[in-house]
């Protein structure tokens, strides 16, 4: 009777019958590179898990340049009754100089909790030969491009279809001479 019970009750957890635990919110950071040659620029995104927040305040970026941002993005999945969201804030940062620096925490309001993330240390080397970088994405792959492949022709399928006419093939020049 109580494998059978264990049973039951393992069956309706596996199941999803049974309310889950409720996950805790997160608020991280994460950078694309932790160095980059003078010149160049990296990704830092801000991501709060598992809750909806406000009053999203950036750090400083006193360092550094702000080539773009703060692009914001948004997503919510609902899988199997349990609900997660996610909210995400982008900057693409220059630094102004080489050295050591750390991108300070930023911070975001969750119900009546502030939620901080930890500080980064971005390491800024010389550039003398002046190499260009892409920022990388750790968490997805990067799109692939189709300018190398060759889209199908459906212009017959969608244009009329005109009668192709043979021109003539033509006339050699001939020179006349009078005598």
């Amino acid at each position: 009777m109580k494998k059978f019970l264990l049973l039951a009750v393992a069956g309706l957890l596996a199941a999803g019958w049974l309310p889950a635990q409720e996950e805790s919110p997160r608020f991280t950071v994460e950078v694309s590179s932790d160095s980059i040659l003078l010149g160049n620029y990296f990704k830092v995104v801000f991501t709060l898990e598992n809750a909806s927040g406000g009053q999203f305040e950036p750090p400083l970026f006193q360092e550094f340049d702000v080539a773009g941002g703060p692009n914001f993005s948004s997503s919510v999945s609902i899988v199997n009754g349990r609900t997660s969201q996610k909210v995400s804030y982008t900057y693409y940062l220059k630094p102004r100089d080489i050295g050591n620096y750390y991108i300070e925490p930023a911070s975001i309001a969750v119900g009546e909790k502030i939620l901080e993330t930890a500080p980064v240390e971005v390491i800024v080397a010389p550039n003398p030969e002046g190499l260009i970088q892409e920022p990388e994405d750790k968490a997805q792959p990067a799109p692939r491009s189709l300018d190398n492949w060759s889209w199908p022709d459906f212009s017959p399928f969608f244009e009329p279809r005109r009668p192709q006419r043979e021109e003539p093939a033509p006339k050699k020049n001939r020179k006349t001479y009078k005598l």
